[in-house]
Order: C-alpha cells, then structure tokens, then sequence
C-alpha cells in the first residue's frame, strides 16, 4: 500500500514523526508537511508557486499550506497513493472548526481529487493517549474498510487526562456554541474565544464523544 502522509504542524512534528513509523508497517509512507506550522489554514493554497526541500526519496517538506502538499504530491511527485493520512494534529478537530482546519483542508483536497483520506487529531497536551489508540484506530478502520474517496474520515482521540479511550463511537460534528471576550492590545487583536458548555449533548455526536472519553470517527465531505 502506498501512503501519503501530510499535516499543518510542520515537518518536524513528533507526532507525524509517531505517525509515520506506525504507519509504515502498512506500507510505503511518503512524507510532505509543510516546512513550517500552518494551522487553520483551512484550504487556503499559494498562488504563484512555492519552494519545495527534499529530504529523502520519501519525505519533503514543501514552504506552503497543507493544501499545497497535497498538490506537489499528486502533480510533482506524480503520487497515486491507496491512501492519504493527515495528522496527527496536535489539538482537536471538532464540530465547526474542521472549517478551519489545515488538516482537514489537506484531506478535503485529496478527497476532491478521488483519494482515499483520514484525519486524526489529538490533545495538544501529550502524546500517551496518540500512542494507546492511534494504531487502534487504525486498523479498525482498515479492517472495517470504513475509508472511502467518498467522504473523509475525521479521527478525534480522548482527551490525555483520560487513562485510555472507552472505545470508538460514529459521530457525527456539533457545532458547539463560542463566547468572544475580544481584546485590542498593541495593534493587536485576540479573540479570545470559550466553548459555551452544553449540558446536553447528542449522544451521537462528536463533542458527546470527547467530552465522554471516547474516540470519535466522523464522515466528512468537501
């Protein structure tokens, strides 16, 4: 199996680095991350060109947006890969914010150009619970065969204070509701922005999911 793995967080993030050697023992990984972190980038792409680095044969790190190391993959590398991965995002990617999201936007645009892709996303405040059930997860979905050019899989695991996942549910996003207490310091605008709590959630959604210590798959499509 050829794989295409990508992210936002950068070349050099230790958990597309965790990614990788997992995922190589399912087959040929190729890594394109972009050089620096490009978080919320959503589908944004460079107009004009950009600079790519080759690594190796199998790793480059492009000086663009997600977006734009699916492009150089598929047009550049010339890459037909059985599969895309795109993570493992360091924070959540739930409910609205998968608008935002580098990387989901990098699977968005494989699924755009008929690849079959997954995110995954973790707590930005350890890797334990990514090294309990990244693997997991996986092989459920590959055994299951729940990945598809039809949509893409949005992977969300527990959060770290969780000792592991209770198991995965299928979900689908709640679009949680924000409180903005914007600041203006110094030119500069921070937004400031807080998860209203809701005490009730659908039992089938993502947030029900995270907030229960579940790992949450849901289908997404561009």
């Amino acid at each position: 199996m050829i794989i295409l793995l990508t992210n936002d967080d950068g070349i050099e993030s230790e958990k597309l680095i965790y990614a990788r050697k997992i995922l190589k023992r399912y087959g040929t990984v190729y890594t394109v991350a972009p050089l620096v972190e490009q978080s919320a980038k959503g589908m944004a792409l460079t107009i004009g060109g950009f600079h790519y680095n080759k690594i190796d044969d199998l790793t480059y790190s492009v000086e663009g947006t997600p977006v734009d190391c699916i492009n150089f993959s598929l047009g550049g590398l010339h890459l037909k890969p059985d599969l895309v991965v795109s993570g493992i995002n360091n924070g959540y990617n739930l409910g609205f914010d998968t608008k935002y999201s580098g990387t989901l936007g990098a699977c968005f645009q494989a699924q755009y150009f008929g690849f079959k892709t997954i995110a995954f996303s973790s707590d930005n405040k350890g890797i334990e619970m990514v090294k309990k059930e990244f693997e997991k997860s996986l092989k459920y979905i590959l055994d299951k065969k729940l990945h598809s050019n039809k949509h893409t899989l949005n992977v969300n695991f527990p959060r770290e204070s969780f000792n592991e996942s209770k198991g995965i549910l299928h979900t689908k996003l709640f679009y949680q509701e924000y409180e903005y207490k914007p600041e203006m310091v110094n030119s500069k605008y921070i937004p400031n922005r807080k998860i209203v709590r809701s005490e009730i959630l659908p039992g089938d959604s993502d947030a029900y999911a995270f907030r229960k210590g579940y790992t949450s798959i849901s289908k997404l499509n561009i």
